[in-house]
């Protein structure tokens, strides 16, 4: 069976290693309570394919989001029809299947290198280990990567070996479609062009000519699908290092132990005493925030202005919702962002004497019209079809001409009713807004009062005596275009008799690069399941040190310090991640070496004490018995990870995930510490880190853990499911208040 040339052992032996690996694979989905947050992304960027396949490709490698796709179309057109989940189920079907592939390649490979039976020990022991075979059996795509991986790394193998230089070609246009799968695949021209020059150093009497054409080649093929993908993008930097394509909202979720609300947020500190609180804000895009203050009066609220470039018509509003959808429904060239107006009231209660602002929008003028005029509202409204008028309602309140208080700026019309109006606070600088007809009046944003700061996204202020009494400040959160708006009040009380002082504490993070570097090293060690951790270290070392040409040395001691190097800056650079998934690549293209490593084992062993040793197998080997032995003992470590199901971690999700899709609406927001609650609710969430943002969400979801949140009043406890056996975390499903959002006219029809 073991026999390197015959191609029905090589088939047998891939027979045997696929059907092992589908039941395994199975069974891993089987007992798959979640799939990785990452999943999600990956699906909703298929779905998104190929009709904004553009927009993808600037946000994420396409490749993998390409895969799902036609998997789905694949799948739709096989049962006839589509369903929600059958986007999940076919994006772990196709997943499944490119780990079975990859066997295929990486079998020719270890032949290759190390022959037949060692190449079958490795793979099969491969399909064994648990972490990897978790990785198949979720939407992530490592094993796809492998997949492109392993089949260039043999075809460059084959290449050289066999001084076939027109399959250099081959091993560029796989890198290049790998490239687009996980740019780290671009490894492999690399190894080719490493390949060359070691040839070159060994066989003098190859042309430099040649080897220089050869790789040439390699980059050529390697360009020609990445080629279109830069174009479109604009960039080849991977995506990580990619600066934002575009800006996103910007989201302030919470101030000090509060969560953000239309309401401002009440705080008190004693005259003497420091405030502090911390910002939580984040882009949608990643990109900087800067923060600023802005004093206001008591009640009131930023309203904001988007202006269309095409009409010049703007779009006034108070409601932090229908900025939100104006920002995330329509590009900048229909409603640019203008920033904040200025300061109004949304509650007719909020201060005696004001009055509230009509919004109407003209479908066929392309324009709105705003009037504190009731009589004015009506003949609009009351105009002809062909020049119909609709209305939006009040969108805030404001102060009517003779009913100003002083610090009150005028706001002026001007224009006709043929021309069009159009409106600008006093302080414009335009010279239509000082000559036009005050309006009505609103506020500007003043200094805060003095002391009061905001550095590094922390609120801090000392009032001195004299200071009591309320003060609202608007805390506004920008990444230099949009901007995110949080009103707090500030009541500024008598100082007490006497107070402790707690002294500050102190940390310090001491030892950070050798912990980097142990997580980097375990993460490979658990990917082996640790018990063969040792013999692929020490198969590696005895190939290389005493059997390995000079090719193999330096291929595969390229592989290793690429792959390491790749992992440890992915840390350093982006952050902790899974290192167990960023060290699949490295394993699968050395695996290899471990059957070697437990070998040398077997002989040493053996040499202490022999094993009776069956009369069919092979004499030549000695220490046989103990090499079957050794891989049955490292089998038997993995089988009851492999093949038991787990307690299930954050099981407690999918159970809210159907409750909220039994009992809401398909139109509903979800604010979600996980992606994969609302993407098993198949509705649209708002991730949070810490805080929620419920001025967008119709219902919140936060996790407990045993203390007792400060919850708002308006949210009401609809549910609550433990998250799993092993926390005492649970789940709490909340519905937010009714916050009566308002929609543009041109939005609403």
């Amino acid at each position: 069976m073991m026999k390197s040339g015959s191609w029905k052992s090589d088939v047998l032996c891939l027979g045997i290693l696929m059907g092992l690996c589908l039941p395994i694979g199975i069974h891993q989905v089987r007992k798959l309570a979640l799939i990785n947050p990452d999943g999600v992304l990956y699906i909703d960027l298929g779905h998104r394919l190929p009709e904004d396949y553009v927009g993808v490709a600037r946000r994420y490698p396409p490749g993998y989001p390409l895969i799902l796709w036609a998997a789905h179309a694949a799948a739709t057109r096989m049962v006839g029809h589509d369903f929600p989940m059958l986007r999940l189920y076919s994006a772990l079907g196709v997943t499944l299947l490119c780990q079975m592939l990859a066997l295929i390649p990486l079998y020719f490979l270890g032949k290759l290198f190390l022959g037949a039976r060692r190449s079958f020990w490795a793979l099969l022991i491969l399909v064994f280990l648990p972490y990897p075979a978790q990785y198949a059996a979720d939407v992530l795509r490592e094993w796809p990567y492998v997949l492109f991986l392993s089949m260039g790394f043999w075809l460059l193998c084959r290449a050289l070996r066999g001084r076939q230089w027109w399959m250099l070609a081959l091993v560029g246009l796989d890198a290049g479609l790998g490239y687009l799968i996980r740019p780290e695949c671009g490894q492999l021209v690399l190894y080719a062009l490493l390949g060359l020059a070691a040839l070159g150093l060994v066989e003098k009497s190859i042309h430099t000519s040649t080897l220089s054409g050869a790789g040439l080649l390699t980059v050529a093929a390697f360009l020609l699908p990445v080629a279109p993908h830069v174009r479109a993008t604009g960039s080849i930097a991977p995506h990580q290092l990619q600066a934002p394509a575009a800006k996103g909202p910007p989201t302030i979720s919470a101030v000090g132990p509060r969560a953000a609300s239309d309401d401002a947020l009440v705080f008190e500190v004693p005259e003497g005493e420091l405030l502090e609180l911390p910002v939580q804000a984040s882009d949608a895009l990643g990109a900087p925030l800067t923060f600023s203050l802005a004093a206001v009066p008591v009640g009131s609220r930023p309203v904001y202005e988007f202006r269309s470039p095409a009409t010049g018509s703007r779009v006034w509003t108070a409601n932090e919702r229908e900025k939100y959808l104006l920002l995330s429904t329509y590009p900048r060239a229909v409603w640019g962002w203008e920033g904040i107006a200025c300061y109004a009231y949304v509650r007719a209660d909020a201060r005696v004497g004001l009055q509230g602002v009509w919004r109407l929008w003209s479908p066929t003028r392309a324009r709105h019209f705003y009037t504190i005029d009731e009589q004015e509202k009506e003949l609009l409204l009351k105009k002809p079809a062909q020049d119909a008028w609709l209305s939006d309602g009040v969108v805030f309140y404001v102060w009517p001409p003779g009913r100003q208080p002083p610090d009150a700026t005028p706001v002026c019309r001007f224009g006709s009713q043929e021309r069009g109006y159009s409106w600008a606070v006093q302080d414009s600088a335009t010279h239509e807004a000082r000559t036009g007809t005050v309006a009505w009046y609103v506020h500007r944003g003043d200094a805060p009062p003095a002391g009061a700061t905001i550095a590094g996204g922390v609120f801090r202020w000392r009032p001195t005596q004299g200071q009591r009494g309320d003060y609202q400040i608007n805390i506004i959160g920008s990444d230099g275009q949009l901007e995110s708006c949080q009103s707090v009040i500030i009541r500024v009380t008598a100082a007490p008799a006497a107070r402790g002082v707690c002294p500050p504490a102190q940390y310090a993070g001491l030892g950070w690069l050798p912990q980097t570097l142990y997580k980097v090293v375990s993460g490979v060690a658990q990917d082996l399941m640790v018990v063969f951790f040792v013999p692929w270290l020490l198969g590696l070392f005895w190939r290389l040190r005493y059997q390995a040409d000079r090719l193999e040395q330096v291929l595969i001691v390229a592989v290793l310090i690429l792959n390491a190097g790749l992992i440890l800056a992915r840390r350093l650079g982006l952050g902790p991640g899974d290192d167990r998934r960023y060290a699949l690549g490295m394993i699968a293209l050395t695996i290899f070496y471990l059957p070697v490593g437990i070998e040398v084992m077997a002989r040493w062993l053996s040499s202490i004490h022999p094993l009776p040793q069956p009369h069919w197998m092979p004499r030549r080997l000695p220490g046989l018995s103990w090499f079957h032995l050794l891989v049955a003992v490292g089998l038997a470590v993995c089988l009851p990870r492999l093949l038991l199901a787990s307690p299930g971690t954050k099981v407690g999700y999918r159970a809210a995930a159907a409750w909220l899709q039994q009992n809401t609406k398909p139109g509903d927001v979800l604010a979600v510490p996980d992606v994969r609650i609302s993407f098993y609710a198949q509705r649209q969430g708002l991730l949070y880190l810490q805080h929620p943002d419920s001025r967008r969400a119709d219902y919140i979801i936060i996790i407990e853990d045993g203390k007792t949140p400060q919850i708002p009043e308006q949210w009401h406890r609809e549910y609550s499911v433990m998250v799993d056996r092993r926390t005492r975390k649970t789940l709490v499903i909340y519905r937010t208040a009714p916050s009566g959002t308002q929609l543009t006219g041109q939005e609403s029809r």
